[in-house]
């Protein structure tokens, strides 16, 4: 080291020296600084206090949790209390939680935080609840609220008290009193609902409500123990409710009301129409009816399945095991029911249920008339036609029985009018044969139309059965049955069933008339009468075949058999006419028109008829334009048979001719007189030893008499033997 560098050494230490004294004496001994002053405690009982902050912890990946608050104090039993506390629950989708409240408070283990006024969660996806008090498990993430709350998301709203709400979950469930509102976009109610208890699974988007669950939803109140509504994604629209236990809906534009066990309700997208109606257990919905005339149809069954139009009509209507509908009078339709296994109806947009289809043990009943059994129609299925309620056209098919009050029938397919009160029958059509029976007539026929007001019968290809039933002679004479109804005809036997067949039938209910046409034919055992028609009078006890007519009579002088244009049988004159067809004038050339029996020449005089009428039995063989037989009172017992112009009778070998014939039958008389000039002729060959071949004895006079068993004949009222007529020969057989 240089000399230099050894005294600048020495002068910097002593300048320093110098400094360091110079500084000490300026600045004197140093103090110890003063304490700070003592901070003002916010409670003195706590052990720390903390002023803001923010606490986060992660478990696992499933949620983060995290606490910001405004003040924070711990106390020595390990308590937490923070003001203005703000808990964040973030799940692993995403989805956060946020609960705020005034104050908040936990205990040693700070796993759940009571909060205190103004108590607000808010989720995520802008759902809200507001409460007074609650609780935080921050274990279990789940906010307790045993007081009132209030909840919100976008146009749905609540209330409730005691209130829970998982987190983990996402479901807020309501112990009591609890209320859901749902609006439109302009802030009307469009459904609320209450109960004793709800839960809404915001996860499922499903509000279920316990504990006589009460909706109001537009014009209609649903009613059950349970209800559960199926949100929309965004939780602003019912599409799907579903009551549970005693339910019951009333109100509605075309639906009065509807009950069952149970009843699923499905609404449109937009949750405004309702479009169908699921009842199980015990269903029964009832329609609006019109104004003017009160309630509408009900149907009723197990089970009901109902499709509505936006405008609230019906569009299909399916019903299973005990169904029923209930139809009500309209001023044109009566009052029914009917009731069946199953039920499957289809409608239309403003119009309602439209056709009705019934299968298996159909039953149609219509009230009667002061208390009476009222119409019934039985069958395997029904076809029903609908308008405003009332039944415009039922097709009934299937083993159909029918019965409505004294008219009964059956047949394969039967249609029915109820504003007409008319019933078609149609068997061979379907395999089988319709049948009716009314008063004393049973009808089977290929087809067989029935008014039961009426009671007139129109049938195709018909045979009837006439029923015998005890008469009773009224004050007019008329022959009235013991139970009310016509007794058969006197010329039938009343304890024997009679038959008529024909081609078809016209029955007129009130005046008892049936009109058989076409190939008609009438037994009853040996009688019989044949004719192109055949008219039966029930209420005149007449009887009448017309057109190629033909009887068989079993009378007490034995078989009678007979034809005319017309067989009538008279029940008040006990008189059988057998008529030749009436005659016809003929045209200048004297042709006869067509289907006459005869003609009329211009010349005015009488033309030959081409048929008479002709009646033969043990009184012989009777011809003549008209011919009668008189019975006695009652039975078939023969008193006189009387005919009428151009009579000829032939009895044995005996031809008698003449204008009138009168036979009485007590003493097998007979008297046959002659018209104008024209003289009563018997002829009958000769016999004896004296007799010659080929001849006959005539006997001539204006009147002769004469008898069955004797050869005795008196002319003119003077007896005269037969030796002493006149020889002649035989006249040739008469063409008629």
């Amino acid at each position: 080291m240089t000399s230099w560098q050894k005294r600048a050494r020495i002068g910097l230490a002593i300048f320093v020296v110098v400094v360091a004294a110079i500084v000490y004496r300026s600045i004197g001994e140093r103090r110890a600084p003063p304490p700070p002053a003592a901070e003002k405690r916010f409670d003195p009982k706590a052990t720390a206090e903390t002023t803001g902050g923010d606490l986060q912890q992660v478990r696992k990946t499933e949620r983060d949790f995290s606490i910001k608050f405004e003040r924070l104090l711990n106390y020595e039993d390990g308590s937490v209390k923070m003001y203005k506390p703000e808990i964040t629950v973030t799940r692993s989708d995403g989805r956060t939680f946020v609960v705020t409240a005034a104050e908040g408070r936990t205990g040693a283990n700070q796993k759940e935080k009571e909060l205190t006024q103004q108590v607000r969660m808010v989720v995520s996806d802008g759902f809200e609840m507001t409460t007074d008090r609650a609780t935080h498990s921050e274990d279990q993430s789940v906010v307790k609220a045993p007081g009132a709350v209030v909840f919100k998301k976008g146009r749905m709203s609540g209330s409730g008290v005691n209130a829970t709400y998982d987190q983990t979950n996402d479901v807020l469930t309501i112990a009591e009193n609890a209320k859901v509102t749902m609006t439109d976009e302009a802030g009307q109610a469009i459904t609320d609902f209450s109960s004793g208890a709800a839960t809404l699974d915001r996860a499922q988007n499903i509000l279920t409500l316990t504990g006589k669950a009460h909706v109001l939803r537009n014009q209609q109140i649903l009613d059950a123990d349970q209800a559960t509504a199926r949100l929309s994604e965004d939780e602003q629209i019912v599409k799907h409710t579903e009551l549970r236990g005693n339910s019951r809906v009333t109100g509605g534009s075309s639906i009065d009301s509807m009950s069952a066990r149970d009843i699923d309700m499905h609404y449109s997208e937009d949750g405004r129409a309702l479009e169908q109606v699921v009842l199980n257990g015990g269903a029964g919905v009832a329609m609006s009816g019109k104004e003017s005339e009160g309630s509408g149809r009900q149907i009723m069954g197990e089970s009901l399945d109902v499709k509505l139009a936006p405008d609230g009509s019906v569009l299909a209507m399916n019903g299973r095991d005990n169904v029923r509908l209930d139809l009500p009078a309209s001023r044109d339709t009566p009052a029914g029911s009917i009731k069946a296994a199953a039920l499957d109806g289809t409608g239309e947009a403003g119009r309602g249920l439209t056709l009705a289809q019934f299968r298996g043990d159909v039953e149609y009943r219509e009230p009667g008339q002061r208390g009476a059994a009222g119409r019934v129609v039985r069958s395997q299925n029904l076809s029903a036609s609908l308008a405003d309620d009332a039944v415009t056209e039922a097709v009934f098919t299937g083993r159909v029985t029918f019965d409505d009050e004294g008219v009964a029938g059956r047949a394969p397919d039967v249609r029915y009018h109820p504003r007409e009160g008319t019933l078609a029958l149609r068997g061979a059509e379907a395999g089988g044969v319709a049948h009716v029976a009314l008063d004393q007539i049973a009808v089977d026929g290929r087809t067989i139309d029935v008014g039961l007001e009426d009671r007139r019968i129109a049938a195709a290809d018909v045979k009837t059965t006439l029923s015998p039933r005890a008469p009773s002679t009224t004050a007019a004479g008329q022959r009235k049955s013991a139970s009310g109804g016509v007794s058969l005809p006197g010329l039938l036997r009343q304890n024997e069933p009679a038959n008529i067949n024909a081609d078809a039938l016209e029955y007129r209910g009130k005046s008892g008339q049936a009109i058989y046409t076409g190939n008609a034919a009438l037994w009853q055992g040996d009688t019989a009468m044949r004719g192109d028609t055949i008219t039966l009078d029930q209420d005149k006890g007449s009887l009448v075949a017309t057109g190629s007519a033909r009887s068989t009579l079993e009378l007490d002088t034995g078989r009678s058999v007979g034809r005319a244009h017309e067989i009538r049988y008279d029940d008040m004159k006990r008189t059988v006419t057998y008529s030749a067809a009436p005659l016809a004038p003929t045209s200048d050339k004297g042709s006869t028109a067509a289907g006459a029996r005869g003609a009329v020449p211009t010349d005015g005089r009488r033309a030959v008829p081409s048929r008479d009428a002709q009646l033969s039995g043990s009184q012989g063989d009777v011809l003549g334009e008209r011919i009668e037989i008189v019975l006695v009172s009652e039975g078939n017992q023969v008193d006189r048979l009387e005919a009428y112009t151009n009579v000829t009778l032939k009895l044995g070998a005996r031809t008698a001719v003449g204008a009138r014939l009168t036979y009485h039958a007590k003493d097998e008389r007979y008297v046959m007189s002659g018209s104008g000039a024209t003289a009563v002729t018997i002829s009958e060959p000769t016999t004896g030893a004296s007799a010659v071949a080929g001849s006959c004895r005539e006997t001539r006079g204006r009147t002769l008499t004469f008898f069955k068993s004797t050869d005795t004949i008196i002319v003119d009222g003077n007896e005269t033997k037969r030796t002493e007529t006149q020889v002649k020969p035989c006249a040739p057989p008469s063409p008629r």
